[in-house]
């Protein structure tokens, strides 16, 4: 397997997540604490960014999304959203030698068997940035990329995973994966994850493919257009706000960027992509009550 450049960034952006420079495992949360949760394979239940600069990333979502933070070893703090933990901000020193090797969000898709889906990541092309490792209260767990380098990592929780529901303002909401060849991707993550692979045949779509585990949609994949390059494949996960308008304005007044605009002929501007200060990509989504109405049925 020819090794990437880009791969090479991820992993000296990734090595050593699982502890902090002093070596003390990290202290994770259960992903739920409910007693006899069920485990949701193919359901994104983690996030976590990479960053060289955790202090100005902390600042940034707290005044962005209201999350609060507390530490979880000497490099790793905790966001939680209403006090439930929503993920986590990992402290990497950003490569000089990688230029490639920007701070990023990327999700934790639940399976059944971690190491199984180590076997998949490496004849379907990907690469394993962390190998699978064991952690007190958590499950067992492992990074990888896929075959164009978009990071994601895979999660087998010992305590169940959290229970499908309507997200507040504040919580994950969404995640897309942006793909230089939407099917080809797609089947990258039916063979590691087991999802069903639906194609999107509406007009004008957000979208090219939907994977869907348990008769849940639980991401969706868009192919990058021609001629985009500055567009890179990468997962690309949404917040739910209240108002996407303010949310972008807040952004740019509290040290980010705007990548995406509001826009109309964009899910009818309730959609926005921003980075933080470190060049962290992340998407806000307003959803509607309306919009919603019977999805808690």
């Amino acid at each position: 397997m020819k090794t990437t450049t880009k791969c090479l960034a991820l992993l000296a952006l990734c090595a050593g997540v699982a502890t902090s420079p002093g070596g003390d495992a990290l202290q994770l949360p259960p992903l739920t604490t409910v007693s006899g949760a069920p485990r949701l394979p193919g359901k994104f239940v983690w996030a976590d960014l990479v960053t060289d600069d955790v202090p100005a990333a902390q600042k940034f979502y707290s005044r962005l999304f209201g999350w609060t933070f507390r530490g979880a070893g000497s490099n790793y703090i905790i966001a939680a959203n209403d006090e439930r933990p929503v993920g986590g901000i990992f402290h990497r020193p950003r490569p000089k030698e990688q230029a490639a090797a920007t701070p990023r969000w990327f999700g934790y898709i639940s399976v059944a068997s971690v190491d199984r889906a180590q076997s998949a990541v490496k004849k379907a092309g990907g690469r394993v940035l962390a190998a699978p490792q064991k952690m007190p209260a958590r499950g067992e767990q492992a990074i990888f990329a896929d075959a164009e380098g978009a990071l994601f990592g895979a999660i087998k929780s010992s305590s169940g995973d959290p229970e499908d529901f309507l997200p507040e303002p504040g919580d994950w909401a969404w995640v897309q994966l942006l793909s230089r060849d939407g099917k080809k991707a797609s089947e990258f993550y039916r063979a590691v994850a087991g999802y069903e692979v639906i194609e999107n045949a509406v007009t004008n779509r957000l979208s090219d493919y939907i994977l869907t585990s348990n008769g849940y949609a639980r991401a969706t994949v868009r192919t990058i257009p021609d001629g985009n390059e500055k567009a890179h494949p990468t997962w690309l996960p949404f917040v739910r706000v209240k108002s996407v308008t303010e949310s972008a304005a807040l952004a740019k007044e509290s040290g980010g960027t705007v990548r995406i605009e509001p826009k109309p002929e964009l899910f009818n501007g309730k959609v926005a992509v921003i980075a933080d200060p470190t060049g962290a990509s992340v998407g806000v989504i307003e959803l509607s009550d309306e919009w919603l109405k019977g999805a808690r049925e």
